[in-house]
């Protein structure tokens, strides 16, 4: 036991000295991400010829590793947050792949919450396709952060 507590604790630390962690929160229509996602990145303006920040996520932590802290350092004030959700249903795989405009101030905050409404499920177009033109909308919230009301 004592074995395992110190490698746990060896880990983390390790994790910390090799890369940068942000406290995020991914979510998927109220439900958090847990290993859904794949080809996570950050880049300036999500075009082709837009350089990559290639980043890892697990439950509470993105991460971007230290050889691309200085590249995530020239990113630009506003940047984009890229990421596939993968989701099976009925034995067939669905891709969907969600751009989520943030702003560098965003992830110092203590922590960030990004709920992402897939309008694939029609409550959640139903409740707030009024606000946007795209087939999903992502709710960002933070301290002091506001919430999108529900179109009844």
């Amino acid at each position: 036991m004592k074995f395992s507590l110190t490698f746990a604790t060896l880990f983390i630390g390790t994790l910390n000295l090799i890369a940068q962690n942000f406290n995020v929160i991914l979510q998927v229509n109220d439900q958090n991400i847990n290993g859904e996602i794949t080809n996570l990145y950050l880049s300036n303006n999500n075009q082709k010829t837009d350089e990559k920040i290639y980043a890892n996520y697990y439950p509470g932590d993105l991460i971007v590793s230290n050889y691309d802290k200085e590249k995530f350092e020239n990113l630009d004030e506003y940047f984009t947050l890229t990421f596939t959700y993968n989701t099976f249903k009925k034995g067939i795989q669905n891709l969907k792949t969600f751009n989520i405009k943030l702003q560098k101030k965003n992830l110092e905050q203590p922590y960030l919450i990004i709920n992402v409404y897939d309008f694939r499920n029609r409550k959640y177009k139903k409740w707030f396709q009024y606000i946007t033109k795209e087939d999903y909308l992502a709710q960002i919230t933070f301290p002091n952060s506001g919430i999108y009301i529900r179109q009844k």
